[in-house]
């Protein structure tokens, strides 16, 4: 397995000493400008000390990630945002203790196991967040915040490298000394030197570029600072030249006599920032992890990343490495060089230590213009991609969002920035949302019914007046933005007085939750349904949702039903509406000959038709058929009810249809020669006629008028419920 991971192809060697040398020199000067921002003031004696932890931090880290990390290439080592938080703990320890006079050694052994105690602290909560498998929480960070958080990073590069060149803060003020003769030196040949890589790699990608710009760089700064006349010391006096440090004894760890010297109050005196550096340290990495996977173009897997900077981190802590994570900047800039494999990880690690144990004289002979160019064309490509590239690829309000994200985190901060980033998307996407229409479909009774089989003067009944039956089939998650609307559409179908009957059926089954707002317009709906004498039927709420609703005062009374299932609410509708008009009932009473005559094409055929059957009486819950039985009969059901349904695996019994008086069972199965697909149980007492498959075969011998009526009549029964269908079917995709 190791073999594999380290597995490298001869081409490649080139890039990865290259991108393990360049991001190795960035992340010594890094760990440089980091540890002198900490050793400070009190502190300043201890420089070198600092230093040789942030290199040993960048050792130990780059070794860990190397061979357990997820991601390739990738560069980690003490970061900018934890280690402010940490100079300010450093400088109230200090300052703390220097004022009870403690002792330089005691006030340094006090800040560096204050240093330890915070990357232990981190590591743990690193890997905490890791096993518990918390790390996807960042995905829910929106695409174009994340876009932002990149555009922000090259505008900090680019601000950044033009600072390290001109050796000065960067500010509106002084923008017009920047065209000094003196000043113009120093920043001009580098930006036209990041200017011209990036253009380069805007349309060419080789292995051998990287290696190439890089000694063509410093072939051309050294010729040009010969032919000039500079001196090495004056060019470095001039600020051209890095500046060199002494290395070796750079490391030591915490000695066991030190224990004795450290004031443990003073550091539970800054225990507040020791747990920002946690908080701090995971948020960076999230946002950093989550825009390598962009430029990495892969996925990571955020759980085990976590794990393994948390263990990097313990071991960097207990050589006395502050906390740290995984650097963007170089990881970007390595994959950029091509350099995505181990092997730059681990070039970039040792360097650190090379310079730790070695020193780093040789750094002095680098030529400012050309790592400051190169971290200036690495803000140049973000900014290219996010501010230019974007603008063809991006919704114009995704766009904006990487704008605003850009702006505040330039003039405030990252965490600043992502917090706008994230509410202007909350903003736009709660607008956005309750534009979405929270009702999927409009339906009424005249062109959806229930799966229950009624005899032909209930369906033309219900054809009359089903337009009183309003069907909402919900969807998605109902909130103020939403719920409003659709108690303004309840509201209007109530002011039209045109219908007689208005049920209202709202279906739920596609509703993942609702808010109090919600609550409150249903039970403004309950007090329109009071109010103008109509029935509020709801079917397939979820019990959270019940409970929900129930603890906002909106529940099941006289005027709000509650229903398992859509059918089983409409079936109750059309049952009311049915009831209202008894006549339309009365016929259920008759016999099975009255029955058949109001639907047969030839009604003086019926009763020769009724010598081919044969009259059963079936208790309540009585199995009349069983799925993959032989379709050898049908059933002609003069009074009761019967349900045709299915049991699932885990013995849950589903309702398909119900066939009521007047109708007819099984004669598809019949007809169709097919096993019996479904259950067929009466749901109470019932009186039923069977014609067998033989007694229809005598029929079609003996009566063929009578077997023609009778195909006629199960033609065009099944017909109806096509036709049914149809319309339900066309009313669903308008």
């Amino acid at each position: 397995m190791v073999q594999t991971k380290f597995k490298v192809d001869a081409k490649q060697i080139p890039v990865i000493l290259t991108a393990g040398l360049i991001t190795g020199i960035i992340a010594v000067v890094v760990s440089i400008s980091l540890a002198t921002l900490i050793f400070s003031g009190e502190l300043s004696g201890f420089v070198s000390q600092g230093i040789g932890l942030f290199l040993f931090g960048s050792l130990a880290m780059g070794v860990v990630v190397t061979f357990l990390g997820s991601l390739p290439g990738t560069i980690i080592s003490p970061q900018d945002s934890p280690a402010a938080v940490l100079a300010l703990a450093a400088g109230g320890i200090a300052t703390a203790m220097t004022a009870a006079s403690a002792a330089p050694q005691a006030v340094y052994a006090t800040v560096l196991a204050a240093i330890i105690l915070s990357a232990l602290f981190t590591g743990l909560v690193f890997y905490l967040i890791g096993q518990f498998n918390l790390g996807n929480l960042v995905r829910f960070i929106p695409y174009p915040v994340i876009g932002g958080f990149l555009a922000g990073t090259g505008w900090l590069l680019t601000r950044g490298a033009l600072e390290v060149m001109i050796g000065q803060t960067l500010g509106i003020a002084m923008l017009p000394s920047l065209f000094q003769p003196e000043l113009l030196m120093r920043w001009l040949p580098g930006t036209i030197y990041a200017i011209v890589i990036y253009a380069i790699f805007r349309k060419y990608n080789h292995y051998l570029i990287w290696p190439s710009v890089i000694a063509g760089g410093l072939a051309v700064f050294y010729v040009a600072l010969f032919a000039s006349g500079t001196s090495i010391e004056q060019a470095r006096g001039m600020g051209l030249l890095m500046e060199s440090f002494q290395g070796g004894g750079l490391w030591r760890p915490f000695p066991l006599g030190a224990f004795a010297q450290i004031d443990w109050s003073a550091i539970l005196g800054q225990a507040d920032k020791i747990v920002l550096i946690a908080m701090v340290s995971i948020i960076g990495f999230l946002l950093n992890a989550t825009a390598l996977e962009l430029i990495a173009k892969r996925d990571i897997d955020l759980n085990h990343e976590l794990r393994v900077v948390g263990i990097s981190n313990f071991v960097a802590g207990l050589g006395g490495g502050p906390a740290g994570y995984h650097l963007l900047g170089d990881t970007s800039l390595a994959y950029r060089m091509g350099g995505n494999n181990r092997w730059v990880s681990l070039a970039s690690a040792l360097f650190c230590g090379f310079i730790l144990l070695i020193g780093g004289s040789f750094i002095g002979y680098l030529p400012v213009a050309l790592l400051s160019g190169l971290l200036l064309m690495l803000g140049l490509s973000f900014l290219g991609d996010w501010i230019y590239d974007a603008w063809f690829k991006l919704p114009r309000s995704d766009y904006f969002i990487v704008l605003v994200s850009l702006v505040v985190i330039a003039a405030v901060g990252f965490l600043e920035g992502i917090a706008v980033g994230v509410a202007i998307a909350t903003i736009l996407f709660v607008f956005k949302y309750s534009r979405v229409n929270t009702v999927r479909d409009t339906l009424n009774g005249t062109i959806y019914h229930s799966n229950v089989d009624r005899p032909a003067i209930q369906r033309q009944m219900l054809k009359e007046r089903g337009e009183g039956i309003h069907i909402f089939r919900l969807q998605g998650y109902i909130f103020f933005g939403t719920s409003d609307g659709l108690l303004g559409r309840v509201r209007e179908i109530l002011e039209d007085k045109r219908s007689r009957e208005h049920f209202i059926v709202l279906d739920f089954h596609r509703v993942h939750g609702l808010d109090s707002s919600a609550v409150s317009s249903f039970t403004r709906m309950r007090q329109l349904a009071d109010l103008h004498d109509i029935y509020l039927v709801l079917t397939q709420v979820a019990p959270e949702i019940r409970r929900q609703m129930a603890k906002g005062g909106f529940d099941g009374d006289a005027r709000v039903q509650f229903f398992p299932t859509l059918d089983h609410g409409v079936e109750w509708c059309e049952n009311m509406l049915l009831a209202r008009n008894e006549a339309s009932t009365q016929f259920i009473q008759t016999g099975i000959q009255s029955q058949l005559q109001r639907g047969f094409p030839h009604p003086h055929l019926v009763e020769p038709l009724i010598k081919y059957l044969e009259r059963l009486e079936a208790e309540s819950d009585f199995t009349l058929m069983k799925r993959g039985d032989p379709p050898d009969e049908m059933y002609f059901i003069e009074s009761g009810r019967l349900n045709i349904q299915i049991s699932t695996a885990d013995g849950e019994v589903i309702r398909l249809r119900s066939v009521r008086s007047g109708t007819v069972v099984g004669e598809m199965g019949m007809y169709l020669k097919g096993a019996r697909s479904a259950d067929v149980v009466t749901s109470q007492p019932s009186v039923l006629y069977r014609l067998t498959s033989t007694s229809l075969k005598e029929m079609e011998e003996k009566d063929p008028q009578v077997a023609a009526a009778l195909h006629e009549w199960i033609a065009r029964l099944l017909a109806e419920r096509l036709a049914d269908n149809n319309r339900a079917i066309e009313a669903l995709m308008d």
